[in-house]
């Protein structure tokens, strides 16, 4: 019987879960182990993912369609600030809806125009 731990996980051990906070991804010394590298390069990538910022009113489209359990299947929405809650609003027709795991999702934002306010003095 191996002496090591058999519940502790390395990287060196290519594992799968790859959502390591960045404290933790600092602390780690120089390697040349391939399945750390990739490892590393995944939960850099994903902390990236998940870092992006959204703006109450932003337009975001989606890389692919979802279907919603009302039949609707989009790709674009209107992002809708509630609190730390997202919720998706179909541009077309109102209707919003939630995406699960979203910051986890590949999207981008729609570039739009925004018409400001004018105030006279």
């Amino acid at each position: 019987m191996s002496s090591t731990n058999p519940t502790r996980l390395t990287e060196a051990m290519g594992p799968c879960e790859d959502h390591c906070p960045r404290h933790i991804l600092d602390l780690l010394t120089p390697t040349d182990r391939e399945h750390a590298i990739d490892w590393r390069r995944r939960c850099a990538e994903n902390l990236k993912r998940r870092a992006r910022k959204l703006e109450d009113g932003d337009r975001i489209r989606l890389e692919t369609p979802l279907t919603f359990n009302d039949g609707h299947v989009g790709q674009e929405f209107v992002v809708e600030k509630r609190g730390r809650k997202l919720c998706f609003r179909n541009p077309e027709t109102g209707c919003r809806y939630r995406i699960s795991r979203f910051m986890d999702r590949q999207w981008q934002i729609v570039p739009t125009t925004k018409v400001h306010k004018t105030i006279f003095a």
